[in-house]
């Protein structure tokens, strides 16, 4: 049986190699190594609670990047296998040990990743290695598994964060590296397109119509919060960007709005990114609203919601959108260069607006869950197949 390594480093991807590793199960032989951007351990440096607890149901296991080295499964024993920051020791004096061995990992983790990398490819043997769309600094974890992979015939293929640069690829000005010798798996034509002559566009795995029906099944994390009312709204808001605002100005009044209406109850999700800046102490008196955190995965908030507003530039709303919920895209206040320029949202079947007065809870569409800018953006424009099984069809006819 092939060799398949994947390389995890936050939320995000864990999210799709979850997806790949469930179809990939009964094919191939799979390996799954963390090297965490904020945290050394799997344990604390993905919080998602159903994400992981659907890869443990699977009877998947995954081993932090450094625990192929003895000294590194000590270190990882001493400091308690949790990150420890000099804050948090400076607040609590009995973390001292915890913290020191820390620093002592991090710093063998520095000085010694290349060898470890090699150590775990010549360990393993994959036949191909999977990471995300990340850094190419040499002296990136991810970056020196893919050269060093390479380096070893290794074939490499590198999958992104979602469809957003589909979204919002005609008022952004983002670019991405090369990644030289690599495959790398695009979602749509709208991506920006790098360097990469060796490009697949394969649609958000994650994303496939089959696959979100599947996590909308699991009765996994699923929130319960006033259930009986008329009216569930979810928020998920998306990350700001250089050109253009995520639209909380308007999900805010919204909120506000909403928040003494009996027949109505919110759950708000936050993106990763956007959490430290906003100030969320008026929202926490609401009776009606619960806000969760990074232990919540998207998922359970579109699950527990009949009306989902999303940020429209971001990649969560094609969830909602696939489920056939009432969904509103919320467009952001784009910087004057790129006013009269709009995520492809605004021409789907979803309710489009640019403020709060906009919003009418009465006459929400029901998305098409076969929405064309659903197919063109996050499917690929392969249709509603899924788009897991179709990267492994093409991973099976390069190695064979």
């Amino acid at each position: 049986m092939k060799k398949i390594l994947y390389i995890i480093r936050t939320e995000a991807d864990f999210e799709r190699v979850v997806c790949l590793a469930i179809a990939g199960k009964e094919k191939y032989d799979q390996h799954f190594v963390f090297v965490g951007d904020f945290s050394p351990f799997f344990s604390d440096g993905i919080l998602d609670e159903f994400q992981k607890e659907l890869f443990n149901q699977h009877g998947f296991v995954i081993s932090d990047f450094f625990e192929i080295s003895l000294l590194g499964r000590f270190l990882k024993k001493m400091s308690g296998g949790v990150s420890v920051s000099m804050w948090q020791f400076s607040q609590k004096k009995t973390l001292f040990i915890s913290w020191l061995f820390n620093v002592f990992l991090r710093r063998y983790i520095a000085s010694k990743k290349e060898k470890m990398v090699i150590k775990v490819l010549n360990s393993i043997k994959p036949n191909v290695l999977l990471t995300d769309q990340s850094l190419t600094d040499s002296n990136y974890t991810p970056e020196i598994f893919r050269n060093i992979a390479l380096q070893m015939q290794i074939q490499v293929y590198i999958f992104t964060h979602g469809a957003a640069a589909g979204l919002h690829s005609t008022f952004s000005e983002w670019s991405f590296d090369a990644y030289d010798g690599c495959t790398v798996l695009a979602c749509s034509e709208n991506e920006p397109r790098s360097k990469d002559t060796n490009r697949i566009i394969l649609g958000d795995m994650s994303s496939s119509y089959p696959y979100v029906h599947f996590i909308n099944q699991q009765n996994i994390c699923d929130i319960n919060f006033l259930n009986d009312r008329k009216y569930k709204i979810g928020f998920l808001v998306g990350a700001v960007m250089p050109t253009s605002t995520n639209g909380w100005n308007a999900m805010l009044e919204l909120i506000i709005e909403h928040s003494e209406n009996s027949d109505v109850a919110m759950v708000l999700k936050l993106h990763p990114r956007e959490a430290p800046f906003i100030d969320l102490r008026i929202l926490e008196s609401f009776n009606n609203l619960l806000i969760v955190n990074k232990e919540t995965d998207r998922s359970r908030v579109t699950k527990w919601a009949d009306i989902v507003v999303c940020s429209d530039h971001c990649s969560t709303i094609f969830e909602p959108m696939i489920l056939s919920k009432k969904v509103v895209a919320v467009e952001g206040q784009h910087i004057p260069k790129y006013r009269n320029v709009h995520s492809p949202i605004k021409y789907s079947s979803v309710m489009h607006i640019s403020s709060a007065d906009q919003f009418d809870i009465t006459n929400i569409p029901d998305a098409d869950p076969e929405d064309l800018v659903t197919n063109v953006v996050a499917w690929g424009n392969n249709g509603k197949i899924d788009l897991a099984e179709l990267l492994f069809n093409k991973i099976r006819e390069r190695i064979l």
